[in-house]
């Protein structure tokens, strides 16, 4: 492993252990600048909805393990419901929650930002997950990898053919914290605006 690849894996683990504290200096910033209109507030909403209903979704495929700090992957790759599309799901859908944010602002600049910061710190946060995921299942992640993009489907599936969790019952429960935290951000965004 050359020194950039241990560099990079050491701020990808770093990121990864703290990736829920990252977004705070953004929401304070956003708190202070956001000056949203009715279309970027009922956008930035939409947008911010999806990305946690996607999360959700992913979660009843891939379980509570998706909430660790730890290296523990799992004891199986998961590659069914949204992990069959797209290898980052949880990640896509965090994406569009805080792509949300950024609309709802109705701040250009605080949307590029945004979107810089978070490429920036899911790409090292990728890098990191990737080679703990190779190390533990070997070629079978990396057939995986290869006919899986990282972020972007192929193809956007029909809707016969998506799969479905038999229940969204432990995917909402292991959501609560993530779903507090929107609902508390929305209110500060609606009192600060």
């Amino acid at each position: 492993m050359t020194e950039t690849n241990v560099q990079s894996s050491g701020l990808g683990e770093t990121f990864f252990k703290y990736r829920d504290y990252t977004p705070i200096p953004l929401i304070l910033i956003v708190l202070f600048i956001a000056k949203p209109s009715v279309l970027t507030a009922t956008l930035g909403t939409l947008v911010l909805t999806f990305g946690e209903l996607f999360r959700i979704y992913s979660v009843a495929f891939i379980g509570s393990i998706s909430r660790t700090r730890k290296e523990s992957l799992g004891d199986q790759l998961i590659t069914s419901g949204p992990f069959k599309w797209v290898r980052n799901p949880l990640y896509l859908g965090n994406f569009f929650i805080v792509l949300g944010l950024a609309i709802y602002s109705g701040v250009l600049w605080f949307c590029l930002l945004t979107i810089a910061l978070f490429y920036l710190q899911y790409h090292f946060i990728v890098q990191y997950e990737e080679g703990l995921l190779e190390k533990k299942f070997g070629t079978e992640y990396g057939a995986y990898r290869a006919s899986v993009p990282a972020w972007f489907p192929k193809s956007l599936p029909k809707l016969s053919e998506l799969e479905w969790p038999e229940s969204f019952n432990k995917s909402l429960k292991s959501e609560k914290r993530t779903l507090s935290a929107i609902a508390g951000m929305l209110i500060l965004l609606i009192l600060f605006s």
